[in-house]
């Protein structure tokens, strides 16, 4: 499955690499969802909730009604979840806070456990936090209670390997 993914920061669609250096600047969101929908859903990151730097939600809101979106960065609890779906999102990608506590409150087919890695150490709060959990056993842990998995090994992010 290629689910095309769009990341944001203050606005901008960008494709950083090891989610820190700036790689690409992609400029307005709207013409990267307006070439991505073709494919179907398409993902969209706040990068900015995600570090907990604001947030981009309006704009996503906007991009929710033009496609199929998941939306994730900076979904951290239950009603910002709910939020997001009432507001449009096809799923909700959910990373630092997944939990079978926090996912079982949400439909199962519309949720999406992000668990990214460095070296097989799961990381958190927008790849800045290291937990000291092993990512298999975050998966096998978060599996029965979601729709998908998406794994991102940080360490390879934004370089086409």
């Amino acid at each position: 499955m290629l689910i095309p993914s769009i990341d944001v920061v203050s606005g901008r669609a960008v494709q950083l690499v090891g989610g820190e250096r700036l790689e690409i600047e992609g400029g307005d969101p709207f013409r990267w969802m307006d070439r991505f929908s073709v494919l179907g859903e398409v993902a969209v990151v706040d990068i900015d909730a995600a570090r907990g730097d604001g947030d981009n939600r309006e704009l996503i809101e906007k991009l929710c009604s033009l496609g199929d979106v998941r939306v994730g960065g900076g979904i951290r609890d239950l009603d910002t979840a709910r939020r997001w779906l009432d507001s449009g999102a096809a799923a909700v990608v959910i990373g630092t806070a997944a939990s079978p506590e926090l996912l079982s409150e949400l439909p199962r087919d519309r949720v999406i456990a992000a668990i990214d890695s460095r070296h097989g150490e799961v990381l958190s709060h927008g790849w800045r936090e290291q937990t000291g959990d092993d990512l298999l056993d975050r998966v096998s842990t978060l599996a029965p209670f979601c729709g998908g998995v998406l794994a991102t090994f940080v360490e390879l992010e934004g370089q086409m390997r």
